[in-house]
């Protein structure tokens, strides 16, 4: 493989992802410790696979940065981006691990995708559930959006009908229609978070755009080989999503902190946003 004139083994470029990944560990720990002082960080995860073993790779992104982890789903591994020392707003999906988090949104768009596949359903009673669900569901979203001062008034009335649909619903014997009202119910208060505080987003966007790139490159090398490479490649990640969102090139910054290495030098921090 060659793209500057000499040909490069694969064995050669596995080594210098893992020696850029290496060098990086240290403004990895920085950005951890970063993100803690943050006020909202959006958290999602995509399923990896480390020399076939199924595990999952998470990122916690804010406005500035952008923080990568390849490990298991358990709790434990969160507390390694989201310590104790976060106070913050965290922007999730529904998994369990995060729902001990104080202050969170729970993002409308995985209920919204159940809800539409409701919407579908053969059974008739569900289907109209589904559809009224998905109907006040997108409601929320759209109302919110819309911003100023009355958005919240005019949402009102919203969260008390999504509620109307889903006691009845948490109760039928249609087993996907009871499954998304009680999901709804038993994580009610982070789901109409963003209805009571309009300074949250709507949606965890941000975290699935950071993970975009990541799931390519899945289809593409179906993973990594070894949790050093596991953990190198998270590293890279993080620094080069954490220069993207500071507008600062990560190829000039990485090749900076790979000389710093051989030198026994600590690595710089990436700049801030001036």
């Amino acid at each position: 493989m060659y793209r500057f004139g000499p040909e490069l083994s694969v064995g050669t470029i596995d080594r210098c992802i893992r020696e850029a990944g290496v060098a990086c560990f240290p403004v990895v720990e920085e950005l951890t410790e970063e993100l803690q002082k943050e006020d909202k960080v959006h958290l999602d995860e995509t399923p990896w696979y480390e020399k076939g073993v199924f595990k999952w790779l998470r990122v916690a992104v804010s406005g500035t940065i952008a923080v990568y982890l390849i490990g298991t789903r358990k709790k434990e591994e969160l507390l390694k981006l989201i310590t104790a020392a976060f106070t913050g707003w965290l922007i999730t999906d529904g998994y369990g691990a995060y729902r001990s988090h104080e202050k969170r949104q729970r993002c409308p768009a995985h209920l919204i995708r159940k809800a539409v596949a409701l919407s579908g359903a053969v059974d008739e009673k569900a289907q109209n559930l589904g559809d009224w669900l998905l109907r006040e569901l997108r409601g929320l979203i759209k109302t919110m959006a819309r911003g100023g001062g009355d958005s919240k008034r005019a949402c009102s009335p919203i969260p008390a009908r999504l509620k109307r649909v889903c006691n009845p619903g948490s109760k039928e014997e249609h087993a996907k229609l009871k499954a998304l009202a009680n999901e709804i119910l038993n994580d009610w208060d982070a789901v109409v978070t963003f209805v009571r505080n309009p300074e949250l987003p709507p949606a965890n966007n941000e975290a699935e755009r950071a993970l975009r790139h990541a799931v390519i490159s899945r289809r593409i090398s179906y993973g990594t080989r070894t949790s050093e490479g596991s953990k190198a490649y998270a590293a890279l990640l993080s620094v080069i999503e954490t220069c993207r969102l500071r507008n600062i090139d990560p190829w000039e910054f990485i090749s900076q902190t790979i000389a710093s290495g051989r030198k026994g030098i600590a690595p710089g921090a990436i700049p801030a946003i001036s």
